[in-house]
Formats: C-alpha cells, sequence, structure tokens
C-alpha cells in the first residue's frame, strides 16, 4: 500500500457520517457521539473527533453504565434543549456571522487612526 506522502491519512478531516434518529429505539452512546461529531448538536464542525475513551466508557468500568433512558434524554438534551431552545446562537463555525473579529479589527482602526491624528496635531503644534 503506498501513499502520495511518508503520513498515512486519518480519519479526522473526514465528515461524520449522519447519526441516527433521535426516536431511535434503544439508544447508545455511539449514537450520542454522533449527533455530537455530526454537527447536529450545534456545538462543533461536523467532522470525525477520535476520542481517548468513548462516551459512557468511565460509567460502564464504574459497575454504572448508562440506560438507554438516560442516553436518549441526554440525546435531546444535546440536541433540542441545549440550542435550538436556548438564546444562545451556533457560532462562526456553523456558518453564522460572528460580528467580533469585525468589531475587534474596525476598533485597532480607529485606535490606529486616532493614534496618528494625535501624534499629528502634536507635532503640528510643536
Amino acid at each position: 500500500m503506498s501513499y502520495d506522502t511518508d503520513v498515512p491519512p486519518h480519519l479526522s478531516a473526514q465528515p461524520a457520517a449522519t447519526p441516527a434518529p433521535v426516536d431511535a429505539p434503544k439508544p447508545n452512546t455511539a449514537m450520542l457521539k454522533g449527533d455530537i461529531d455530526s454537527g447536529r448538536s450545534g456545538d462543533k464542525v461536523e467532522v470525525f473527533d477520535p476520542g481517548m475513551a468513548m462516551l459512557g466508557t468511565c460509567e460502564e468500568a464504574g459497575g454504572n453504565a448508562l440506560s438507554p433512558k438516560d442516553i436518549a434524554r441526554a440525546r435531546l438534551a444535546e440536541i433540542k434543549e441545549r440550542w435550538r431552545l436556548s438564546p444562545r446562537k451556533p457560532g462562526y463555525a456553523h456558518d453564522r456571522a460572528d460580528p467580533t473579529l469585525v468589531l475587534y479589527v474596525g476598533f485597532i482602526g480607529v485606535a490606529g487612526v486616532g493614534l496618528s491624528a494625535a501624534i499629528w496635531l502634536v507635532r503640528a503644534a510643536a
């Protein structure tokens, strides 16, 4: 097997697969991770996110595995209640305009012009 470069390809730049429907019977933690990776939850872009430990691993190791009911509630909270019904809007990564950078650059520009004008006035008065 040969690659174009010495570095083999990785999956982290691949688009995430379409997650299972929210009302799927017997939800599991892989479905919850699919919701997050696909961008359905609204807090990240739609790419595969490799994790060291899958969601729910700690609960299983501790002897308190999540029930399908708990996972369904978490999926619903991640999708509907957290983002669609909250006043917080998705950020720039989700095709929304974020004016912060424009305002910052504008402020730096206005401050630079103001400082230049002040220096010019001081030199003209002297």
